[in-house]
This record gives C-alpha cells, structure tokens and sequence, in this order.
C-alpha cells in the first residue's frame, strides 16, 4: 500500500512539473540586478518595444562597404588584409618594436605583478622585451600567411607570464590585447627569439600569438581559400560557444571549441554514405577546419558541428532583432579582458557580434567611434537630454563612457537597460565596490565606483548598425537646440550640473546669484577688494564671492534698500544689461546695435536696458520669441547657456587679438 502511495505521489508530481510554465521554475534559481526580470533575457521582449526590429538594415554588399570604409579610414584600426604588402622590412619592424615594447614595459613598470605574485622589477619586463626581437630578420622578408587553428588572443609581449594589477587575481591580465577566433586569417611578420611567438596581424589588432596556434599557409591562395569566402559557403556560429563532435579517430579536430564571430567553410558535396570522423554526419553540419602540422603548416580537415548548435548557414540578416539576440547569447558568461580565458570584455562582445553579420569594427571604443556611422557625441550632455536621446534611440545602439560601453536593450517601466560584460561596479546592496565579472542586463542606474550612474557617465552612442552609406537614411535622434550652450557651460563650470549625474536643471529659472556666478566664472574668478554689502547674502552662501565682486565691478546691483535677493527669479533685461557691462568691462565690443521697433513690446524695455538690449539683439545674442522681446519675462537655464555660449563667440577674437606694442 506504502508503495502504491508513494507511486501515485510522483505521478502526481511528475504531471504537475510537465504542466507548469518552465521559464519561472528556470528563473527561480538565477540571479538578477535589481529591476530586471527573466523575460528581458530574451530579444522578443525588447524586439515588441522597437518599431520594425525584424527588419533587415544593410544587405551584405552595402556591410562590405562599411567593412571597406572602415579599413580606409584612418583611427579605426580596421585593416583589409587581403591589400597588406607581400614583403616587409624586418630590421626595421625590430626596430619599432624594440621602441614599442620598451613603452609598454614603462606603462606596467612599477604598478603591476608577475605570475609569482611578486611585483614586476625591470629586469621581469627586460626578458620579456628580449624576446621581441627577431635575431632572424633581415631588410627584405615575406609576410607569412597564418590561419587560426584555436581560439586565442594576441599579447603585449611574447611570453607566457602574466602582468596583473593584483597578484591575487589572476583573471585579469594585461598581457591580452584582443581575442582571435578559429580560421580567423592573420598577418605573420617577426617571429620572437624563442621561436614560441608570431608578431601577429589580425584584421583590427597587432600583437604576438602562440606559434602552436596559427597555421602557415603555403601561400596567398591557400590563405585566401580557408576563410575569404561568399557567405553561403561559411557556417557562422552567433551563440555563445559551439563545439565540434566527439571523436578518437580524429582527434585534431574533435571538440573544438568554437566562439560567437566564429566562420568556417561549410562543405555541402558530400558523397552518398560517406562516413565524416568514423560516422554519418546526419543531423550535423559539416564543416573544414584549420589544423596545424606538425611543421607549423596550414591543411583543412571535416569536422562535425550539431544540427542544435546556434550557428546560420551565411551571415545573419542584420536586424535589430538578431543583433540584440545575439548579445543576448553570452548572458552569464565570464569576463575575459582583451579575450582572455575564452571570453571577451566590453568591446570585445560588442565586435564579435558585429562579425556574426559579416561586420567588422574596430577592437576598442576608441577605434569603434571612429567609424562613419550614426552617432552622438554625449560629452558634456545634460541628464535632460540625454534622457531625450535615449528615448529614441534603437535597441542594439552601443553606448560609452570612459572605461566601458554596453549594448543599448531598451526602455521598460521608466528605466533604461543595457547588457555588456562588466568588471566591476558599486554593489546595488551594500555601495561597497563589486567585482562582477561577467555579462548581465542592468538598468542604467547602476553606479561607478565615483558615486556617477552610468546614465551621468555616458559620453558617446553610436550605431555600427547603421553607417553613412549613399543612399541609406536611418531615424536616429538628433542634438537639442540647447545642446551646445549647456556643453559649453558645463565644460566651463558657468551654470555648473545640479548633480554628480549632470542633471543641468533644463526649464529652471536662472536666479540673480546663480548669473553672478556665470559671469564671475567667465572672467576667472577674481577675488574683490571689498567686503559684500548685502546684508542678505549669507557668508555661508556659494555665491557670496561672485556677488560681492559683481557689485564691485558694477555687473549687477543691488536693490535700493540694501539687499541683492540671490534667489529671485532673472528677467531677460537685467540678463543682457549685466552682459553687456561684463562685456565692456571685458574689452568686448558693444558697439553692435539693432533697432527695437520691429518687436512689439519694445516699449517694456525699461531706459536702464535699452542699449544693453539693442546690442544684444544687433550681436546675435537675443532674437526674441515671435516677435516679442519679453524683457520682463524670467530666463532659463538653457536659455542663458546658449547667450553666453554667443557671448563667447563674439569675445573671442578680442581676448585672442595680440596686445598693442
């Protein structure tokens, strides 16, 4: 009976567990940011918040033309390798090098430590700088034609030992420069002194790669063969990892780890019955492979990858959709800096995603924003704005600030959420320092170590999605009109941010202490010779010493009974009056002068304004508002940013202009 009960209770659980939703069961044991749910690890959820994310954006011609310009353009690293020189000067490439690592070893020289754990002395880096050069070089050599047999990476120096900034963390080394994938094609000049290391070429990096993982083609044509392709004839893997079949007959090719950008030659000609790895290749892709002989030479050889694998016949279609999902595939992976341990950074995500579209970019932010593409510079961007911004910005949009850039997702329930590989942030639980390590959706309030959210970090979106080709047009966002006065205001700590995230108060009224703060910043600050005379200004006040010089100066007055009122709201007449008397105490010119007559109100002007008025709007720095002048209106912050930005333009040329002799 005990038996026939406890038989009836697994039924009964085994029926519930087939009928209960299975993501919920999945989620329950995985971790999240605060904010983000498991529906948002899947594109579908941000693909219904994008107008037309299913879309095909660029054909492959019109991507080869992006690939071609990015290799044309200077500052994107970028390089059609098929165009390089067959022959090079190997003196003298020693000798750059041996400038080159010498620079590098002075940059990690003192801060960083070897794999002993002990910190790196000069002689660590001498030995390592040693074996750059090339004891074989001559004027005149050939440029070898390698192929990637392993995922790698290419190196700082030629050396196995690490260069950490921790000793007790050995997951991050310096010595990686950016990933290589199998069958990537790769340019071989000098070989190290030890003859371990192959001064490498990649198609947007230069480093030194372990000889034991590249193969030497015998010529161009060989070289060109295994990877320069038409897209039908290469199976492109866009999940996060794939790995080829099981087999001890074939060992050189059997579980070969393949990683997301990966591409190689999809065979398809297969004879009836013919046995691939000692079986039938039925539900497999067959596929040839790199391998390297036991002479360092280059040969193909069939490999089998599963039917199930996350791997396209050809390039995927580029839409929004497909590049989100892809990101979306390295969910929970490890961080891995310049490709280390099989994974990648920031940047490095962002470029092997590119690459399963047949994109290729630039390895690092800084050669990335080069490119012609869409993009916005946010440097200097109030919070409003970039707000705005983000609200019309396209999910796959890469945005950046100073040490990171992450995959734009979208906007849900007011928040902003972006997924990239992370090393670190301030925890969300306890604001201590966290080490994260790995890729992950967060919103864009999660915070640096500085105290900044990473929406006040922001300084730079861009679309590798959608570059400036002829005849192509995209709805991407465009700068407010206020975008390069509140830049400039920032940039110069005139109206300086609300907050440690930029927020610049867009709409606020400007306060008569906060323009005697302006104008005191713009003439650099001078201390005054007497004591404030406003009895309420308080001593403790921020904008004590810019309004007892602007008294002193005669910028701004007080009222009649003794008092300034820092707080009171500025009206646009007592804004362009104290300009105007800070620009003829500046040497400025004020002669420019325009009729007020065609302004309807000109007649509210009051006589202490009236020429401060006429030469504001004869120098461009007021134009009114549909034909009102509104002299006794309040003025904006942005407003007033964009007046002294003008008022920059015009005093330019005089605080430039040589002195007198």
């Amino acid at each position: 009976m005990l038996h026939t009960r406890k038989k009836s209770l697994c039924l009964l659980l085994s029926l519930l567990t087939a009928l209960s939703p299975i993501q919920p069961a999945l989620a329950a044991g995985v971790s999240y940011m605060p904010g983000v749910t498991p529906e948002m690890s899947d594109s579908a959820y941000w693909a219904q918040r994008q107008e037309g994310a299913g879309e095909v954006i660029l054909t492959l011609d019109e991507i080869r033309a992006f690939n071609a310009a990015n290799a044309a353009k200077s500052g994107t690293m970028v390089m059609d390798l098929k165009s390089a020189a067959d022959t090079f000067d190997g003196r003298a490439r020693n000798e750059a090098i041996r400038t080159s690592s010498k620079a590098d070893a002075e940059y990690y020289f003192g801060w960083t430590y070897g794999g002993d754990g002990k910190k790196a002395d000069w002689a660590f880096f001498q030995d390592m700088m040693k074996n750059c050069i090339d004891p074989r070089a001559t004027s005149k050599m050939p440029v070898r034609y390698g192929v990637a047999v392993n995922r790698t990476v290419l190196q700082v120096f030629p050396s196995e030992n690490p260069i950490l900034d921790d000793p007790n963390d050995v997951d991050f080394d310096y010595q990686a420069l950016s990933a290589v994938c199998v069958n990537d094609p790769l340019l071989l000049y000098l070989t190290s002194a030890d003859g371990k290391y192959y001064l490498a070429r990649s198609r947007d990096c230069s480093g030194w790669i372990r000889a034991e993982d590249v193969a030497i083609c015998a010529d161009k044509e060989e070289w060109l063969s295994a990877w320069d392709l038409p897209s039908e004839q290469l199976l492109v893997v866009y999940g996060n990892k794939v790995y080829t079949d099981a087999s001890n007959t074939h060992p050189e090719t059997a579980r070969r780890m393949l990683t997301q950008g990966s591409a190689l030659e999809l065979v398809t000609d297969l004879k009836p019955d013919q046995l691939i790895n000692n079986r039938s290749p039925y539900h497999n892709y067959v596929v040839y492979l790199p391998v390297r002989r036991s002479d360092g030479s280059y040969e193909k050889q069939l490999a089998l990858i599963p039917e199930t694998a996350k791997v396209s016949v050809g390039y995927l279609p580029l839409t929004l959709e497909n590049f989100v999902m892809v990101n979306l595939n390295n969910l929970g992976d490890a961080y891995g800096w310049g490709g280390m341990m099989d994974v990648e950074d920031c940047s490095g995500m962002v470029r092997t995603a590119c690459a399963c579209f047949g994109m290729q970019i630039g390895r690092n932010t800084t050669w990335q924003w080069e490119m012609d593409m869409e993009k916005v510079d946010m440097t200097n961007m109030s919070m409003e704005e970039k707000r705005l911004i983000l609200d019309q910005l396209p999910m796959g949009c890469i945005l950046a600030f100073p040490g990171h850039e992450v995959v734009y997702l979208g906007k849900a329930d007011e928040n902003y959420y972006v997924i990239s590989s992370v090393s670190s942030i301030m925890s969300p639980d306890t604001g201590a320092l966290l080490r994260t390590r790995g890729v992950m959706i967060n919103t864009l309030e999660v915070k640096r170590a500085s105290g900044m959210n990473w929406l006040g970090a922001l300084n730079k979106a861009y679309m590798p999605c959608y570059p400036k080709l002829e005849g192509k047009h995209y709805d991407f966002p465009s700068l407010q009109w206020y975008h390069d006065g509140v830049a400039y205001c920032l940039a110069n700590g005139l109206l300086p941010a609300l907050d440690i995230n930029n927020t610049f108060g867009v709409g606020q009224t400007v306060s008569r202490g906060e323009l005697a703060q302006a104008l005191w910043a713009l003439a650099g600050k001078p201390e005054a010779a007497a004591a404030c005379p406003f009895a309420d200004v308080a001593e403790d006040s921020a904008a004590r010493a810019a309004i007892t010089w602007a008294a002193e100066a005669k910028v701004l007055s007080g009222y009649e009974d003794g008092t300034f009122a820092p707080g009171e709201p500025l009206t646009r007449q007592q804004a362009v009056t104290a300009l105007w008397r800070f620009a003829q105490s500046q040497g400025v010119s004020t002669a420019a002068s325009a009729d007020l007559g065609g302004f309807r109100d000109a007649g509210s002007v009051s006589g202490y304004a009236q020429a401060a008025m006429q030469w504001a709007c004869g120098a461009g720095l007021v134009s009114g508002s549909e034909g009102y002048l509104l002299p006794n209106g309040t003025i904006a912050r942005e407003q007033l940013a964009m007046i002294l930005l003008q008022y920059s333009r015009l005093a330019a040329p005089a605080q430039s202009a040589e002195p007198a002799a």
